[in-house]
């Protein structure tokens, strides 16, 4: 060790991240402690080699050389130098291997409270101090009992002289005996209690003085355990870390690791003597530890990992009797809905409760998990051996779920609904693994998803197909923004003197090998992998620099705004007015001319919210309109409270306006709500005279259609709007 003649304890940190070697260091330097870095496992062979430090501190995930391999250096190189593990929590697994190979205790990262580290280092310096002493004292003994039996053949004068110094010896290390916090014993052959630390009061429970002279081995839980350690001693001579359960005085069994000695003379007699400690603490530690690395840390279900052990099995037992099994892949519909509105900790409750519901109807030889956010898995093993009568279990059990999961739910003073979307796979059905059974569930899971929601779908081989397929869109998908893919396309509109009054930018992929793709197939990839995000951030950033050079060109007086459509995911974001109030400063674009378009959907989602984020809006000068309106809620009530400035009635009843009454009647009362509520009116889809016509005749004063013009990219819109402004446009020319 190389404390320093001061007392100076020397502690190596081993981790690639400097923020934590600094902390580390500037927290323990404060405390006394000499502090080496190293960034790597590597380095910290090469410091531990050169500075032989009395602690290591050692995080496990590292490059080049990890945590494991330095574990295994120290250990083989310096037993007695303890180290501790710093984790993080995504290697419960190596922390558990590190325990085995040798590692004296561990800690999570991020470590928040860093008198935890201290204490941790004190404890185990001060167990390292205490070991050393006491294995010094193990060598004193031996020392002694073989000079004292070599003086013994000397002048009595000299076995005189000896015993006095073996007693000034013994008063010495008295103290070190009794401070020991293992039990220190040594005992005869048969298991006779020659000598016991006082330590033992701490472990067992029991009064030193009424232990002396008992059988030691008769304190053992199991005697087969007992059997085992002594033919180990009398097999090799000794015994470390042997792990038997001892009673207590209470009657409780204590799991102790004992480490002993056997020494035997030729005359037959003999001790045996060692030390043992209670390890309770470590094997609850171990066992939490274990617990956390296969199950969720909210519901306590098994989690991912422990399924697909259980799954893996499962399949290998049905190969074997013939039996099928079916494995049901639920989704909660909505739940990013409550869990945005309501906060995470409503959200969590009734996650909670789900699971609590999805195991109250199960066997027990069935396993439901939770495997990640909204999703849930319920394994039904050997469910039968005929396949339809299998299917027709595994759908009763779906729609038991789904009625369950439907019943409402009290979480504080919300009463919550929510539906599942179920999606079921059989199994063996040829050679698949677990993972290929759990990505067929989640295919068939997302067919319930497209077919509405609150669904139940069984696995087709058809589905993985396209499952792939739609795998395949969302990496590329990724990579579209980076690779300049994404093209913004604007579609005039056009106002009731004929001239362009404004544009909806519509989004566009330019895929290289696939051409042109429209957002109905890859908007939906988007939302769902949370890619609608950076997406929603590029369209309004790309249409704010449009908006700002169209604002310094000649076109400026014929492009009254231009609109951009935002999804439900950017629009419930807590700071989106914030966001998009720093895209217009970022990119100098006048506000007045930015326009947002929301489905009803999103509006009557969370009014409250809604009307807040719009109220946002119209201090920036941002206009907001509905866009497809009809279509939904179309409720009287919340237009009234919301500070809209656009209605867009939608294309499915302008397509068939002079031919259906009910379509007529409809684009009438829209365009007359407008009126009376002070809103601008856009139709779009207008695609004929006829429909031209009619829209004019009711009163609304702005459309958007193929009639005028397709969407077009950047350079062709601008020269048609160019084009429109020169020929001074009559409603109804192209």
């Amino acid at each position: 060790m190389s404390v320093d003649p001061v007392g100076i304890a020397t502690i190596l940190t081993i981790d690639d991240e400097q923020a934590i070697r600094e902390s580390f260091h500037l927290y323990l330097e404060d405390y006394g402690y000499r502090v080496l870095e190293a960034e790597n496992g590597r380095v910290g062979i090469a410091l531990f080699e050169s500075q032989n430090p009395d602690l290591v501190l050692v995080d496990l995930r590292m490059p080049e050389v990890d945590g494991l391999q330095v574990l295994d250096y120290v250990v083989s190189n310096a037993p007695d130098t303890p180290i501790i593990v710093v984790s993080g929590t995504g290697v419960i697994g190596d922390v558990i291997q590190a325990l085995h190979l040798g590692a004296w205790d561990y800690m999570l990262k991020p470590v928040q409270d860093l008198s935890v580290l201290l204490h941790a280092v004190k404890k185990n310096l001060e167990r390292s101090r205490l070991s050393r002493e006491n294995r010094a004292y193990q060598q004193h003994l031996e020392d002694q009992v073989r000079k004292r039996t070599a003086e013994l053949q000397q002048a009595n004068e000299e076995l005189r002289e000896a015993n006095r110094q073996l007693t000034r010896s013994e008063e010495k290390y008295r103290s070190i005996f009794e401070s020991l916090t293992d039990v220190y014993f040594q005992v005869d052959l048969n298991g006779l209690v020659e000598e016991l630390s006082p330590s033992i009061v701490n472990n067992l429970n029991y009064q030193r003085e009424r232990m002396l002279g008992c059988r030691l081995w008769d304190y053992f839980a199991d005697p087969a355990h007992c059997d085992r350690m002594l033919d180990r001693l009398e097999q090799v001579g000794m015994v470390s870390d042997f792990e038997a359960l001892l009673v207590s005085r209470d009657g409780s069994r204590r799991p102790c690791a004992i480490t002993a000695t056997r020494e035997q003379s030729q005359s037959g007699e003999g001790r045996i003597y060692g030390v043992f400690r209670d390890v309770t603490e470590r094997k609850q530690a171990e066992a939490k530890i274990e617990h956390q690395a296969y199950h969720d840390s909210l519901t306590n279900l098994p989690n991912r990992s422990l399924l697909l052990d259980r799954l893996e099995l499962t399949l290998n037992r049905s190969r074997r009797r013939g039996y099928e099994g079916a494995l049901l892949l639920i989704d909660l519909d909505r739940f990013k809905t409550i869990n945005d509105s309501l906060g995470h900790g409503v959200g969590d409750q009734l996650l909670c409760e789900v699971a609590e519901r999805l195991a109250s109807i199960l066997r027990e030889e069935d396993t439901v998990a939770r495997i990640g956010g909204d999703e849930f898995v319920v394994l039904l093993t050997d469910v039968g051996s005929d396949t339809q009568a299998t299917a027709r279990k595994a759908q009763g059990i779906a729609e038991k779920i789904r009625h369950l999961l439907s019943l409402p739910i009290r979480i504080r003073d919300h009463e919550l609904y929510i539906t599942p979307s179920i999606g079921i796979t059989l199994f063996p059905i040829q050679e698949e693994d677990a993972d290929t059974v759990l990505k067929h569930g989640d295919t068939a899971m997302y067919q319930a998803k497209l077919s509405g929601r609150n669904a139940i779908r069984f696995f087709l081989p058809g589905m993985q197909a396209e499952a792939d397929e739609r795998l395949g869109l969302e990496k590329e998908l990724r990579l579209a923004i980076a690779r300049n893919q994404l093209k913004l396309f604007f579609q005039p509109q056009i106002n009731a003197m004929g001239a362009v009054c404004g544009a909806e930018g519509l989004l566009r992929w330019e895929h290289p090998e696939h051409g042109l793709i429209m957002p109905d197939r890859f908007i939906p990839v988007a939302e769902e992998t949370g890619l609608i995000l950076p997406i929603g951030d590029w369209v309004l950033r790309t249409a704010c620099r449009l908006i700002a050079r169209w604002s310094d060109s000649e076109l400026a007086g014929s492009l009254g705004h231009i609109a951009v459509n935002v999804s439900p995911w950017q629009f419930r974001q807590p700071d989106f007015p914030g966001q998009v109030e720093r895209i217009l400063a970022d990119t100098g674009a006048d506000p007045g001319r930015l326009g947002l378009e929301l489905t009803e959907g999103v509006v009557i989602d969370n009014v409250a919210d809604t009307v807040e984020k719009m109220a946002s809006f119209k201090l920036l000068g941002v206009k907001i309109s509905v866009d497809d309106f009809g279509t939904g809620y179309s409720s009287l009530a919340y237009l009234k409270r919301l500070p809209l400035d656009i209605l867009k009635i939608d294309r499915s009843f302008v397509e068939e306006v002079t031919e259906d009454e009910s379509n007529a009647a409809i684009v009438d009362t829209i365009i007359a709500i407008a009126d009376h509520l002070g809103l601008e009116v856009i139709a779009e889809g207008v695609e004929t005279q006829g429909q031209l016509e009619f829209l004019q005749a009711k009163g609304c004063g702005q459309y958007q259609g193929y009639y005028f013009s397709k969407p077009l990219p950047v350079e062709q819109f601008e020269a048609y709007v160019a084009e429109r402004m020169s020929n001074k446009g009559v409603v109804g020319v192209v």
